[in-house]
């Protein structure tokens, strides 16, 4: 179930792009990655002053599949350790290596730009955070190849979250953060492709 829409509930979106992560990029100071993971913590932030419990929505369900209540990303290439809420993990289970990589990004952010906040499964969490990626062919560098023509399709997503619509020929994750950002004025703070990847850094629903 997704979020309703015109809640007023504040609502930030983030990419799904491991590289946010400082130890997963291979190199140190990739501006790149920096501007993009500096403009997510400002989108962390930003949430987490407005909503202390968050729930996380992806374009496929997000469910954790155990009841580990911290992540790790070993299996991408470092073993960082996230939580969905402050302090110690809440149970005896180690970090899982099988929670689906939005929930892993909503962690990271969490506990790097909110820390007091907690990831809920809750539909009437405070606030929302969307973990969508645009097409992944945008560029020479993209890894579904180059397809020029899909450049149409990332601004029908940017253009979506802006006004709040329209929806039409959108996937449901990006229609629900279109009409859960309809309830107020929607900040774009990253709009790129450099790797080929549309990435999209917003906030909105609330003031």
């Amino acid at each position: 179930m997704h979020p309703s829409p015109r809640d007023h509930r504040p609502v930030a979106v983030i990419p799904g792009a491991p590289l946010l992560v400082p130890e997963l990029v291979g190199a140190p100071g990739d501006p790149d990655a920096d501007r993009l993971r500096g403009a997510a913590l400002t989108a962390g932030a930003w949430l987490g002053a407005r909503a202390s419990t968050w729930r996380v929505v992806a374009s496929a369900p997000v469910t954790r599949g155990d009841e580990a209540s911290a992540g790790t990303f070993a299996g991408f290439g470092a073993d960082v350790i996230v939580t969905t809420g402050p302090g110690a993990p809440s149970n005896d289970l180690p970090p899982s290596p099988t929670w689906p990589l939005p929930l892993l990004l909503a962690a990271w952010l969490r506990g790097s730009a909110a820390p007091s906040a907690r990831i809920v499964d809750d539909a009437d969490a405070e606030g929302v955070l969307f973990v969508l990626d645009g097409p992944n062919t945008l560029t020479a560098r993209a890894p579904g190849g180059h397809r020029p023509e899909d450049e149409a399709v990332f601004e029908a997503q940017v253009d979506a979250i802006r006004a709040g619509g329209p929806v039409d020929g959108l996937d449901d994750g990006w229609r629900a953060a279109a009409e859960a950002c309809a309830g107020g004025p929607v900040d774009v703070l990253y709009r790129d492709a450099p790797f080929g990847v549309g990435y999209l850094v917003a906030t909105g629903g609330a003031a």
